[in-house]
């Protein structure tokens, strides 16, 4: 998800959607329902954290005499997702007499990965259904089973159990307000059909979560574009590199920049590679707060310029390129005024860059890269180690440097 999208947007109101958790739970929902009630419901309203209630439209259900299924068409509204219309499955089995209680058994099905490395909110063999929606599943479930009373009667399924999925069952028990049947368990699958084939076009591969998506929200609700979801993509990348004890982490601002970045750091671990985009800032001090010894920049030259201006946020619709600081900082390296003017008066970083390479200004150049390099340590509170990479727009290597205490062999 790339935030400049927004920008290109900033005259519309984006819509809203509903997040690949809030699916799962609505079709959760919506096949208990259909199990116990024996009709399909083309609406369910799922209980989304903070107490608040979101219509989702079912698109199909389905029952035998053994269990019960919903599909679920996720909308990400005008947020770029990669799970925008995917079909999400729930199939759902109720048993009696569970020996832990009353409770759900949640598993992950076809196209919902299974997690292998530590880091990640979910721990390695669990499917990768964060706490959020795993909690979001048993809530609704609870609360549809609830309206039946503790005298309800639950059909139960002929089989013990839903065939076993590629990873390991995570038991949730129902909280002391559960007022359904006593010993009743309800198993559910989730499952997304095309799951293996979108998460080639996510970082799951990289988080070493394998086989298909993960089943994420925090809210419930999508938001266009927004920061806090880019934050959080940052956050759990840091956290696996952290917790697969890599001392240094490379912040890239894309994936061009992180391919530059790969091809001078070979021998670094997959792990090792965090694409930032604009969250300069940040990912620095994320970095610092996981503990990681430094942090290799990898940017372009108008990335390096707003750096080193100590733009904690680089995009453009926030950040507008300003050329006069370079300018000041020709001028003090001595370049005569009239070249400076011509930095000031630049169309674009492109633009200065020309100018500078025309020029055989290289010190100019990596005094910017300098400062930029600077001001990342100062966001880290000076606990970071600092490399800096610096690339023109065709990918040849500008500057290459690093702080004092960088390692001789990281």
């Amino acid at each position: 998800m790339e935030p400049n999208l927004a920008q290109a947007k900033r005259n519309k109101v984006l819509g809203r959607g509903f997040s690949t958790g809030t699916a799962a739970t609505a079709a959760a929902r919506a096949a208990l329902r259909g199990w116990l009630t024996r009709s399909a419901p083309s609406l369910v309203a799922v209980r989304l954290p903070g107490e608040l209630w979101y219509p989702v439209p079912v698109a199909e259900c389905s029952w035998t005499d053994d269990q019960a299924e919903a599909a679920v068409i996720k909308d990400a509204g005008d947020d770029p997702d990669v799970t925008h219309r995917a079909r999400i499955v729930a199939r759902v089995l109720c048993r009696a007499h569970g020996p832990l209680g009353a409770g759900v058994l949640v598993r992950g099905g076809e196209g919902v990965g299974t997690v292998t490395k530590v880091g990640l909110p979910v721990h390695p063999g669990e499917p990768a259904i964060n706490p959020v929606p795993r909690n979001m599943i048993r809530d609704n479930l609870q609360d549809e089973l609830g309206r039946l009373g503790r005298s309800g009667k639950v059909p139960v399924a002929r089989r013990t159990t839903l065939p076993t999925g590629p990873g390991m069952a995570v038991w949730l028990p129902f909280d002391s307000t559960y007022g359904g049947p006593p010993g009743l368990v309800v198993e559910v699958e989730i499952a997304v059909p095309r799951g293996k084939e979108l998460a080639r076009y996510t970082l799951n591969p990289r988080l070493g979560i394998v086989g298909g998506i993960s089943i994420l929200g925090t809210s419930g609700i999508v938001k266009p574009f927004s920061n806090e979801a880019y934050q959080e993509t940052i956050d759990s990348a840091l956290q696996v590199a952290a917790a697969n004890a890599r001392p240094f982490v490379v912040l890239s601002t894309g994936g061009k920049s992180e391919r530059l970045a790969r091809s001078a750091l070979s021998s670094w671990d997959e792990e090792a590679f965090v694409q930032i985009a604009d969250f300069f800032a940040y990912a620095v001090k994320g970095a610092a707060m996981r503990g990681f010894k430094g942090i290799v920049h990898s940017v372009f030259f108008g990335k390096a310029i707003k750096m080193a201006q100590g733009q904690e946020y680089t995009h453009a619709h926030r950040s507008p390129l300003d050329l006069l600081p370079m300018a000041s900082l020709a001028e003090q390296l001595g370049y005569e005024p009239v070249f400076c003017q011509e930095l000031a008066n630049a169309n674009t970083a492109r633009h200065a860059l020309e100018l500078l390479q025309r020029r055989q200004s290289h010190d100019l150049i990596v005094a910017i890269a300098r400062e930029a390099l600077e001001r990342s340590r100062r966001f880290s509170g000076c606990q970071l180690a600092v490399r800096l990479l610096l690339f023109d727009y065709d990918g040849a290597p500008l500057a290459d440097l690093q702080s004092p205490d960088w390692p001789l062999d990281p």
